[in-house]
């Protein structure tokens, strides 16, 4: 392993610690070897863990709410100019980390594909210039901080909890997708890494069901966006014994 150099990006890495500890431990070690110890990392999580810097709120359950308010925590910890997220069922690339974004621009890497439990190809949106999620966000650590505290200071207790009866929280959607109903003005750019980044797809993922939704809206992907082989990952059978099996 590299010695770590000077970065100006940390690394945040958020789990709900649904995932069995095999694979979650695997894809922390793929994130390691791709980044060759570059970045240093903040580890947010809801278990104790040995990565990084880890700080570990105690089981909160896996939503939005959560999952975002993971991400501030790290933030916050954080000392370089920019952040980049880090999900704790995604494999990347080492090109994606690469891009720096304007200020005060969300920048969102497109060249994403996912693996999809019980499916036997990769498959991506092949629509143009689609958030791709926090999985694929690098943005300046102050603009993170000041778009999301906003929203934690209009729902400090989280709205969809139990019977907590709150006025109809606002969509709690990727920053600047929402950003303007939060007071909050940011831009985004949208960039596609060289190489892509995988994202397993499995019944434990905050978005398993999101994606079965999509499925159901748009249909099937096209013959363009599917791959039975995927550059740097192999077959997609193969990849899911590597890493589940």
């Amino acid at each position: 392993m590299k010695s770590r150099m000077v970065s100006d990006l940390t690394l945040i890495y958020y789990s709900a610690n649904t995932i069995q500890d095999t694979p979650a431990q695997k894809i922390r070690d793929n994130l390691l070897r791709v980044t060759e110890n570059k970045y240093p990392i903040v580890s947010v999580t809801q278990k104790p863990i040995n990565f990084g810097k880890n700080i570990c709120m105690g089981v909160l359950g896996r939503n939005k709410y959560n999952c975002y308010k993971q991400i501030l925590i790290g933030a916050r910890e954080a000392k370089t100019k920019y952040v980049a997220c880090a999900e704790d069922d995604t494999l990347y690339s080492s090109d994606h980390f690469e891009y720096r974004p304007p200020k005060d621009t969300y920048s969102y890497d497109t060249n994403y594909w996912f693996a999809q439990v019980r499916k036997d190809f990769y498959w991506r949106d092949g629509r143009p210039n689609q958030m791709s999620g926090m999985l694929g966000c690098i943005v300046e650590r102050e603009t993170l901080i000041k778009t999301l505290s906003k929203r934690y200071e209009m729902y400090p207790i989280d709205p969809w909890a139990g019977d907590i009866k709150v006025a109809k929280p606002l969509l709690w959607g990727e920053p600047q997708l929402r950003d303007s109903s939060f007071g909050v003005t940011n831009k985004v750019v949208y960039v596609a890494s060289k190489n892509p980044s995988v994202t397993f797809v499995h019944e434990a993922a905050m978005g398993y069901k999101q994606l079965l939704g999509f499925r159901r809206r748009y249909g099937n992907p096209l013959e363009k966006d599917i791959r039975y082989n995927l550059e740097g990952y192999g077959n997609i059978k193969d990849l899911w014994k590597e890493y589940w099996e």
